[in-house]
């Protein structure tokens, strides 16, 4: 019986998981955190910071400048 094996790459791991590499699309630096958004937007927290006034208008949640999706911080 031929028994295929799914190598690392091809198991689904979930809904989310943590990109290899976080690279600021804003900065283009590679960093250990960034906010990200499921089109595949990542910005750092210093750029985020930078940039808070016209990505979020609540504090709660930011919209994506690539996609338009509200995006929670996580401080529900």
């Amino acid at each position: 019986m031929n028994e295929r094996r799914a190598t690392d790459s091809q198991r689904s791991r979930g809904k989310w998981r943590r990109p290899d590499k976080y690279i600021c699309a804003t900065c283009g630096r590679e960093q250990h955190f960034c906010w990200t958004c499921p089109c595949g937007f990542m910005i750092c927290s210093d750029c985020m910071e930078e940039n808070f006034w016209g990505m979020t208008c609540n504090g709660i949640t930011w919209t994506c400048p690539d996609c338009g999706a509200i995006r929670g911080f996580g401080n529900d």
